[in-house]
């Protein structure tokens, strides 16, 4: 995250900085631009002046500097006089546009280009009493010109730009994410943070703490209490992995917020992404609370005779339009039977199961909800078309965060706890849980109650 704030940050610095100095340069050229001009049209008049009161003995005496040019005219358009080029070595000029125009209004301008020479000359022609044109020329510089001239300043100023870019890039990246990375997730009660994270820390050390206290009581024996250990540790980093990145992006984007580094038209944006990253959050630490329930025999709620049809009917209903938004079918087949089940639990088993059939689907595919009784025992399966699960994997799927399919975890979303919710809700109601599943051609499993 560090580095993908620095990158941000220096990036813009320097798109700020190379901004600035194209607009400099492009406002500089304007202005010498137009002062050129302006006085190359006072020149004109004034050498128009002093031929017409001199005659053209006065352009013998005239010395200019390189980069001028008088020219006389006649009203044939023959070159009379060129104060860089013998007037013999000259053509007809009749048809410049300069010329035409001040034959025509008395007063003309024109600027050509020379695309070899990276320069630009701009032409004023004045038609004098006796019908003769006088022009007079100046070589001017391009921006192209202007750039090359001012090449070394520029490369300096750049160079510096980059320079302190680059540190305050560092700095800013190093405040934002330091407070971030200073989180003890082991003793979290006690870290200093962001005010706006300091919530979700008290909420993780509140489960450590249950999750401490649920351990100490399983350690009954030397094996039992290696066992929890690795248990403590393998559970442990998986929380601090999967609550450290949504609560990284919160605090990195309330932070950019909260600097005034986000336009006012990206704020919604941003929050929305902070609310997601928080739903995120609250439903891991739901799921995690969930688990520790039934791990620790918390249920309060007492066992109903319930219809598992109407159960698993309101269950399709609300994974209808998920399903649909995936191109996938949902169906409940079956009968009405009834088992003695926790209401709430038996739903949550059912839903998770379905919700795990949709996201590991292929588009196109569907997902058959089935309500049976066999041998004497109500039974309640979830089939799909989805990818499968290698034989190998079977054992796995219903620990805890553990994913089949990691590369395309964060595309898929959810916690990871959704199967050993459903194992542990199975094993609470003392129910049978079998899963059958081979790689693309989908998973079949089933609870008997």
């Amino acid at each position: 995250m560090r580095n993908r704030i620095f990158r941000g940050i220096f990036l813009v610095a320097i798109l700020v900085w190379v901004s600035c100095l194209v607009l400099i340069l492009g406002a500089l050229y304007l202005q010498y631009n137009g002062q050129y001009a302006e006085g190359l049209r006072t020149q004109t008049r004034l050498v128009e002046r002093a031929i017409e009161i001199g005659g053209q003995t006065y352009l013998e005496g005239i010395t200019l500097e390189e980069n001028y040019r008088i020219t006389l005219i006649a009203e044939d358009g023959t070159v009379e006089y060129d104060s860089s080029v013998g007037k013999d070595r000259m053509e007809n000029h009749k048809d410049r546009p300069e010329v035409e125009e001040a034959e025509r209004t008395g007063y003309g301008e024109e600027v050509r280009y020379s695309k070899t020479l990276a320069e630009k000359t701009m032409y004023c022609a004045v038609r004098l009493r006796d019908g003769s044109i006088l022009r007079v020329s100046q070589v001017q510089f391009t921006i192209f010109t202007l750039i090359l001239t001012m090449l070394q300043p520029i490369l300096v100023v750049l160079f510096m730009a980059v320079i302190l870019s680059a540190l305050l890039a560092d700095r800013i990246a190093r405040r934002i994410v330091d407070p971030l990375n200073r989180i003890d997730l082991e003793h979290p009660e006690g870290t200093e943070t962001y005010e706006e994270v300091r919530p979700l820390v008290r909420r993780i050390a509140e489960q450590k703490q249950a999750l401490d206290s649920r351990i100490s009581r399983l350690q009954t024996d030397v094996d039992e209490r290696t066992r929890e250990a690795e248990f403590r540790k393998e559970f442990t980093a998986n929380v601090s992995h999967e609550l450290k990145t949504p609560l990284t992006s919160i605090s990195g984007f309330a932070e950019i917020i909260k600097t005034g580094m986000v336009k006012e038209e990206d704020i919604p944006r941003f929050a929305a992404r902070i609310y997601d990253e928080a739903q995120r959050l609250i439903t891991l630490v739901e799921d995690i609370i969930k688990l520790s329930q039934l791990d620790e025999k918390q249920i309060t709620e007492k066992k109903e005779r319930i219809d598992l049809y109407l159960l698993c009917q309101d269950v399709v209903f609300n994974l209808e339009k998920p399903a649909a938004d995936r191109r996938i079918s949902i169906s409940l087949i079956g009968e009405h039977i009834c088992a003695e089940v926790v209401p709430q639990i038996a739903e949550e088993i059912v839903y998770n199961l379905c919700d795990n059939a949709i996201k590991y689907n292929r588009a196109g595919g569907s997902v058959t909800v089935a309500v049976s009784e066999k041998d004497g025992r109500p039974e309640v399966t979830v089939s799909d078309t989805g990818i499968g699960i290698a034989e190998e994997e079977l054992d796995r799927v219903f620990e805890r965060f553990y994913r089949v399919n990691k590369s395309h975890s964060k595309e898929i979303g959810g916690t990871g706890l959704g199967l050993s919710i459903v194992k542990h809700g199975v094993a609470y109601h003392g129910a049978q849980l079998n899963i059958e599943s081979k790689p693309g051609a989908g998973t079949h499993i089933s609870i008997r109650f």
